[in-house]
């Protein structure tokens, strides 16, 4: 008995041997349709060649493992991952954030790259107090002042042009007169009271009491427009953590799992069509940060050469695995060991070094 035991185990162990699981180590023998969207420098596209750090590990597998494919072109990251839910492909090799909510809809491999979420904000090269000076020398706040003095004019002309027969001492005829009267119409304004000049007729009076009025609107209304220019570029070079984009605008890209982050967060944002539109934003100054992949920021800063005006801080939060994705589970089970082996294959060092990407 004991040797028909020994002689079944034996049996089993063979077959355990040669056996194995539906996925694993199974060449992949159909032709894959894999879907990329571009995403430098992880995929980028360039007269109909494709290309980038992703491109590079997929074609470095495919040509080890002898898989065919062919690729899936896609405009938008929605539509990519649509189409991934919806079997319309069956990979994706794009840098694909793994999420929650992602994995109740497909799946992924393990991931061959991580990363973490980044600001990109507008450098304060030279500092607040320049750019403060700056604001005090631009043509906005000149039109301001000339807007300002031609109000001081039109009442200063009024006051005058009442009191200048009945109050001659106070509003002198002529030119002399005129500026008496912008002089008086200026010191109103302000509130300083210099007690010099003082309109006496019945007229004179009543438009003094309208321009005291009018005056503290308007000089309410130009300190509130200093302050809100002081105070914008004074956040503008304070953006130094999660909490402070609470205070500014902030853009982010559509469909990306950032979204999902700043809505956790409660951050109210913007959301562009791709990453490129969301910095051109940020460099036009219409939005105050952009918040993405650090790898994606800082290799589209420097495409487009916004160094100068734009740098990248680390958030310190949320960690980003970007994995291929696939809703056939089996298909992905068969990729993991050709990944990890790539991965941690001399090549992918090399291709890291050729897009400048560091790990």
């Amino acid at each position: 008995m004991k040797n028909y035991s020994r002689l079944l185990i034996l049996i089993l162990i063979s077959v355990a041997s040669v056996w194995k699981l539906p996925g694993q180590n199974n060449p992949i023998e159909k032709e894959l349709v894999v879907g990329i969207r571009q995403s430098p420098p992880f995929v980028t596209v360039e007269n109909g060649q494709y290309d980038g750090l992703s491109i590079d590990l997929w074609e470095h597998i495919a040509k080890k493992e002898n898989i065919k494919f062919t690729y899936r072109y896609f405009n938008q990251l929605g539509d990519l991952i649509d189409a991934i839910e919806n079997e319309e492909i069956d990979l994706s090799v794009n840098p694909i954030t793994v999420t929650s909510k992602r994995l109740e809809k497909f799946d992924f491999t393990q991931p061959y790259f991580i990363s973490s979420l980044a600001i990109a904000r507008r450098t304060a090269v030279s500092g607040y107090i320049f750019e403060t000076l700056k604001y005090f020398f631009s043509w906005r706040f000149f039109e301001i002042l000339l807007l300002l003095f031609i109000v001081i004019f039109i009442f200063g002309l009024i006051t005058w042009f009442a009191e200048r027969r009945k109050n001659p001492t106070h509003f002198d005829k002529g030119l002399r007169g005129l500026g008496d009267g912008i002089w008086w119409s200026a010191v109103t304004m302000t509130t300083v009271g210099y007690g010099d000049k003082a309109p006496k007729t019945a007229v004179g009076r009543f438009v003094s009491i309208i321009w005291m009025f009018i005056a503290v609107v308007i000089i309410s209304s130009f300190t509130a427009s200093i302050s809100s220019v002081l105070t914008y570029t004074k956040l503008q070079n304070s953006i130094s953590s999660i909490d402070d984009l609470r205070k500014v605008k902030v853009g982010t890209v559509k469909n990306s799992s950032t979204v999902e982050f700043l809505h956790d967060k409660h951050i109210k944002f913007n959301e562009y069509d791709s990453l490129e539109d969301a910095l051109d934003a940020l460099n036009d100054e219409k939005l105050m940060a952009v918040v993405y992949d650090q790898p994606l920021l800082q290799y589209m800063i420097d495409l487009k050469d916004l160094r100068d005006n734009i740098d990248v801080m680390p958030s310190g939060m949320c960690p980003v695995y970007y994995a291929f994705a696939s809703k056939d589970i089996n298909l992905l089970r068969q990729l993991d060991p050709m990944l990890i082996r790539s991965i941690e294959s001399e090549e992918w060092n090399a291709i890291l070094s050729k897009y400048k990407i560091n790990q």
